[in-house]
């Protein structure tokens, strides 16, 4: 016995993916932008925004595989 059909939990996957990979997005984005005026010699600056960077990555890497999951590229 199944509860949903196999479509509807493919997309509500999908929307939970594409909800927190957004989210996730436009958090790192936001506090990189923050750091744009930081001492860039400052080791703990250069991890903060290394972290940032990887943060984006996997986000745009979750985005892009609901994305393809679904055939739009």
């Amino acid at each position: 016995m199944t509860l949903v059909s196999q479509t509807t939990f493919s997309w509500i996957l999908t929307a939970l993916t594409g909800v927190f990979a957004g989210a996730w997005l436009v958090y790192d984005v936001r506090n990189l932008v923050k750091l744009r005026g930081a001492d860039k010699s400052d080791p703990l600056v250069r991890d903060r925004q290394f972290g940032y960077f990887i943060g984006i990555a996997i986000a745009v890497i979750g985005l892009f595989g609901c994305l393809r999951f679904h055939g739009v590229v």
